[in-house]
């Protein structure tokens, strides 16, 4: 069984949108992820700290509206992990 991995997400404000589990850690800056059938945008990731806490780290995310990766993930299953960067 592969280790999964939690995140809180939070928006630019600093406002919980709630919470991502996967079993790939590896995500970046730019990164797309699916939450609640909302696409959004990975912007920064901060680490967790407090031991009281059962997330792996903070990820700082804002909407992901631009068409051209609405476009890119046309037929991409939500609320499934997007894992796909199509600025990089």
């Amino acid at each position: 069984m592969a280790a999964v991995f939690r995140f809180l997400v939070v928006d630019e404000d600093g406002q919980r949108v709630g919470r991502y589990e996967t079993v790939d850690p590896n995500w970046g800056a730019g990164d797309l992820f699916a939450l609640d059938e909302h696409v959004w945008r990975l912007v920064e990731v901060l680490p967790e700290v407090s031991t009281m806490v059962a997330y792996n780290a903070v990820w700082v995310a804002a909407p992901a509206l631009d068409e051209d990766e609405h476009e890119a993930l046309a037929g991409w299953p939500v609320p499934d992990a997007i894992r796909a960067n199509v600025a990089r």
